[in-house]
């Protein structure tokens, strides 16, 4: 994709008659709602999108978005870098009446007048990507992690273990001593 920053409208008029299609980064400080989600907001999101009109007269916003964006990892409340892939597809309308008549197959983006603010669409369809919970995957925290919750493996051998434990006849007897 292109160096070079997206604009900070397109005129949906002149967008959607000539099938445009604009790409470039948009810095995720500009993106208000993502912004204060993240862990530190520096760093940009690449995006892509297409403009066009469908058969059935529709006006569709389509589209591709990557990001690296920090979150706080929820184990051990670090950053994390976490990587946004999104693809998106909108249908534009003029209000929510539209959007409640559209089926739901689609997604609205609701655009009252013919100014569409990529800041606001792009910021809408990076949070819909965000994950509900982000965490380290590999590293310190994801270690302590599996030590704490047991992997497969370990809680397998504690099970052979305790079975061929001497021990392990005194405690079915202990068992059974209480029940009675």
């Amino acid at each position: 994709m292109p160096e070079t920053p997206l604009p900070a409208y397109v005129d949906a008029r002149k967008a959607f008659s000539q099938n445009a299609s604009v790409s470039g980064f948009l810095e995720l400080k500009k993106l208000e709602r993502t912004a204060a989600c993240l862990a530190d907001d520096s760093g940009r999101l690449q995006a892509e999108l297409h403009f066009s009109t469908d058969s059935g007269g529709r006006r569709r916003i389509g589209g591709h978005l990557s990001a690296v964006v920090q979150l706080t990892c929820q184990r051990c409340l670090e950053p994390v870098a976490v990587d946004l892939d999104e693809d998106f597809d909108l249908l534009l309308v003029p209000d929510e009446t539209a959007a409640g008549n559209l089926d739901k197959e689609y997604d609205p983006w609701i655009c009252a007048d013919h100014r569409i603010v990529l800041a606001e669409l792009l910021d809408e369809q990076i949070l819909l990507g965000m994950p509900i919970v982000s965490y380290h995957r590999q590293g310190p925290c994801a270690e302590a992690e599996r030590l704490e919750s047991g992997s497969d493996e370990a809680q397998e051998s504690d099970v052979e273990k305790r079975a061929n434990s001497p021990f392990a006849v005194l405690a079915e007897l202990q068992k059974t001593d209480l029940k009675e």
